[in-house]
């Protein structure tokens, strides 16, 4: 099996579901959207809270997962989801930072309670397509 095999393998859970990816780095959001356009799930991408807020508030259809920066030029991950979780109360949560958790939990950022194991994840940057491909597995699949 080849690389791409695998990772396509390893993303299969995540064909036909929806995927949030929250980012206000452009190349960031052009990157996670790359990785996940393999696994034929249908992504919408927003670089700001607004646009969260509002995909997340209108949808008749459930988003399965948001992947969330944890750190936002206007706002921030964990403030995010504290807003558009009563409206996707199944929404399972991949934070993403290019700070360790150590550094944002001391930073007040992301804190313990923001963390749930088998419904929130947390990655840190640079990471690999095949070590995001299995944490949106992972989550997914709980």
């Amino acid at each position: 099996m080849t690389s791409t095999d695998s990772e396509v393998a390893l993303g299969e859970s995540a064909k036909g579901r929806t995927i949030l990816l929250l980012d206000d780095d452009a190349n960031t959001l052009i990157a996670l959207q790359s990785i996940l356009e393999r696994t034929q799930a249908q992504v919408i991408e927003c670089a700001n809270e607004p646009c969260a807020v509002r995909q997340c508030t209108a949808r008749e259809k459930s988003i399965d997962l948001l992947v969330a920066d944890v750190i936002l030029q206007d706002s921030n991950g964990p403030a995010v989801v504290r807003k558009v979780k009563p409206h996707q109360p199944l929404m399972r949560l991949l934070y993403i930072s290019g700070f360790s958790m150590t550094e944002l939990k001391r930073r007040g950022l992301l804190s313990s309670a923001d963390i749930a194991p088998g419904s929130v994840e947390f990655l840190q940057k640079p990471f690999s397509p095949q070590e995001f491909l299995h944490n949106v597995e992972r989550l997914l699949l709980n």
